[in-house]
């Protein structure tokens, strides 16, 4: 076969991919990046590239991995511009450990179809799977009859996955949700995020940039709103061991600052064996904005007041005596699809 109908086929790039991922990992990812190349550089002569981008993200999830008929007949299917998209896609996947999530430029999240973007945080399924259940038990606990909108503050915000998810998922007009973060490029992406999914968004979402370990913090907050009624948050939890062995892809793209507790702005990294002195700093921060206040509505005790992200069953007793010393007396766990303790929730008891 003369080279150049070899290069134009997916033979080579699927052998590429395996080398670095293995055969079932690179059909799946070769499949999503060839339905995303069809969508986008297909339609965006003759569509808007803000639809274009969402069909892109509700087919790549979907669609199942290629079989090996598929991968050999796929000559003359793409265009010279696909063809060298999908080339420099599988050499950023396999020579520089890109992120598929980057490459394709969006992932999927609940309702919403997230922007990602170096170094901002990818948003993961666990978080995903949590933020839904959150949704789902305070859309039961606060059935319509509810009038003043929960104050909700998503902490360690990123790309705004989770703030925009809950937006869109919880009752309408039942929150107002703000996101706050350290780094500019999250509060500018998570912005960015706001607008691409406006049309989704039920309750008022704002996003700002707030360094959470800063001692004017929890005053701030405090004058903000004059109350909160809830922080949720994707922390820092990754001990330093813990990520640097972590797999390249996530160490060489990822905001390191979204991954390990630090001590300050300036990137020192907290010497946490477990890695959950931020996870401890929040559950502090709640006290000091009255979230561990009882209150007169049912508000307090019906939802939790602080729900957090852990890496494991390692971290699920010091989260929860960090809640117990900080006025949260009850506190729930919840596991993830893959049986991984996920979730830590701190309730208020009458």
């Amino acid at each position: 076969m003369p080279r150049s109908a070899i290069n134009n086929t997916l033979i080579p790039l699927y052998r590429k991919l395996s080398q670095k991922l293995g055969e079932q990992q690179a059909k799946n990812e070769l499949r999503w990046m060839t339905e995303h190349v069809r969508e986008i550089i297909g339609e965006t002569a003759r569509s808007d590239h803000k639809e274009a981008t969402h069909k892109a993200a509700r087919i790549w999830r979907n669609q199942p991995a290629f079989s090996e008929a598929e991968i050999e007949q796929t000559n003359k299917r793409f265009s010279s511009v696909q063809w060298a998209w999908l080339r420099q896609a599988v050499s950023d996947r396999v020579d520089t450990n890109k992120p598929l999530q980057y490459i394709l430029g969006n992932q999927p999240f609940g309702k919403t179809k997230i922007v990602t973007r170096p170094p901002v945080l990818i948003p993961r399924w666990e978080t995903e799977e949590w933020m839904l259940r959150l949704a789902s038990l305070v859309n039961e606990a606060r059935d319509g009859s509810h009038k003043t909108p929960l104050q909700i503050l998503d902490a360690c915000t990123g790309s705004g996955c989770v703030a925009l998810g809950l937006a869109s998922e919880l009752n309408a007009d039942s929150a107002c949700i703000t996101g706050v973060d350290v780094s500019s490029q999250a509060i500018m992406l998570a912005t960015e995020n706001m607008k691409h999914n406006s049309g989704l968004l039920r309750n008022k979402v704002g996003f700002r940039q707030l360094d959470l370990l800063h001692e004017r913090a929890a005053g701030e907050l405090r004058s903000e709103t004059g109350r909160w009624d809830m922080i949720v948050s994707n922390p820092p939890y990754v001990s330093k061991a813990e990520y640097e062995v972590l797999d390249a892809s996530v160490r060489d793209w990822e905001d390191i600052r979204a991954l390990v507790p630090m001590l300050n702005q300036e990137g020192e990294i907290h010497e946490d064996p477990l890695g959950i002195s931020f996870i401890i700093h929040l559950a502090k921060l709640a006290k000091s904005m009255d979230l561990s206040c009882l209150r007169s509505d049912d508000v307090s005790t019906s939802i939790p007041r602080l729900v957090v992200e852990i890496g494991g069953k390692h971290q699920v007793e010091p989260t929860c005596q960090a809640m117990n010393d900080n006025g949260f007396s009850l506190t729930e766990v919840w596991k993830d699809m893959a049986g991984t303790e996920r979730v830590v929730l701190g309730y208020l008891k009458m």
